[in-house]
């Protein structure tokens, strides 16, 4: 069953918001983008420095208080050395808010734990679990006092072997204490691994078999939730638990968002293609960057952008709470075709009724907005969101 949703553009789409920005001392966006994570209004950002010849041997980690607005501490790590962009796959924060993890999952390799309290450094390997079979890497944080890393594993000619694979360090050593792969199921190159290892399941994207998402858990049975392709093309998805999905879709000048909880969906219909871009702390909210091309072919222009806004969304609608001009930012390790991407996505963190939206920038600094929450829902309309 699916529903349609039309919303009408109340003043509260574009309610006035407080805005302040936090400097990051080295960074330079263009060659590496700050990985971030928030507890208890303390956010961390650990990020790349870079010499003139851009070179990079040193990781900045800031501590900063969304409250007091102040610094309350700053360290420059050595990392193994790199020349040019460099991409990292996430920075994460234990349940407890007392270790932060960082991984670059990417030769050279590094997986770093530090103290939150003073962002001293815990251990470190520079040894990573993987093979020139693992693609499509990805750093998904603590399950308890393990880490837990995944891939798109499979090999040219050999499909019987390929699989996604899940794989889990023990926070004492940073050592495998589990690894399984689900055979058979691979991640389509197009879309990143959706894995949700305290929840022990995967969502995976199978074109080829009429453009479904299926959940599955870590040892490959299906859970029996599905999402069919909806006519566009597939922009991504966002796993909100309990077998429920946020799937983005979209094409030139039309898109919609698609609702998903134990089969049945619900759809906002958008005049833009929506992207999923950012993480969030509060599973009722989420984030997209929503684009409008030209429907012509791209030697006369049809693949330039020609407007990019960014939407917070009320996951259970869905529902545009707010929206900001903002572009696509990110970097990319090299040009190479399987190599680490990151995006600048921001970091959505809820404070009480209003939610913080912690945004990178092309300058050396963070730009964060404080959003003030509708206390009820907007009114609804037959109207299109555009």
């Amino acid at each position: 069953m699916r529903l349609y949703i039309f919303l009408f553009l109340a003043s509260s789409l574009c309610w006035g918001q407080n805005e302040f920005t936090i400097p990051l001392a080295k960074a330079n966006s263009a060659l590496a983008l700050p990985s971030m994570a928030v507890h208890d209004g303390v956010v961390y950002a650990a990020y790349r420095s870079f010499d003139l010849l851009r070179f990079s041997s040193q990781l900045q980690v800031v501590a900063y208080d969304l409250n007091t607005h102040k610094e309350l501490q700053h360290v420059t790590i050595s990392v193994p050395k790199v020349h040019g962009a460099r991409a990292s796959e996430g920075l994460f924060l234990s349940k407890d808010g007392q270790t932060l993890a960082y991984a670059e999952l990417h030769d050279p390799g590094l997986i770093l734990l530090l103290a939150a309290k003073n962002l001293a450094e815990i251990r470190r390997s520079n040894v990573l679990p993987y093979s020139s079979q693992d693609h499509q890497r990805m750093f998904a944080g603590f399950d308890g006092d393990q880490l837990c890393l995944a891939s798109n594993y499979y090999q040219y000619a050999k499909p019987e072997l390929n699989g996604l694979r899940f794989i889990r360090l023990g926070t004492s050593d940073l050592k495998a204490t589990s690894d399984m792969k689900i055979a058979g199921v691979t991640q389509d190159t197009s879309t990143a691994i959706v894995w949700r290892p305290l929840e022990k399941t995967t969502w995976a994207y199978r074109p080829t078999v009429g453009d479904l998402w299926d959940q599955y858990t870590e040892s490959g049975e299906k859970t029996g939730q599905e999402l069919a392709h909806h006519n566009a093309l597939g922009e991504g998805v966002v796993p909100l638990g309990d077998a429920k999905l946020l799937a983005f879709y979209g094409r030139y000048a039309d898109g919609s968002v698609i609702s998903y909880a134990d089969r049945h969906e619900r759809e906002l219909k958008l005049q833009c293609a929506p992207h999923p871009y950012g993480t969030s702390t509060d599973p009722a909210y989420t984030g997209a960057i929503c684009t409008t091309q030209r429907d012509i072919l791209p030697e006369a222009g049809g693949d330039k952008i020609m407007t990019s806004e960014f939407l917070l969304l009320k996951t259970d609608g869905p529902t545009i709470v707010w929206r900001h001009p903002m572009s696509f930012m990110d970097v990319a390790d090299s040009n190479e075709p399987d190599t680490a991407v990151q995006m600048g996505g921001p970091l959505l963190y809820r404070a009480g009724s209003k939610l913080l939206i912690v945004a990178p920038t092309k300058k050396p600094e963070l730009a964060v907005y404080e959003v003030p929450l509708p206390e009820d829902e907007p009114t609804q309309s037959k109207r299109t969101i555009h």
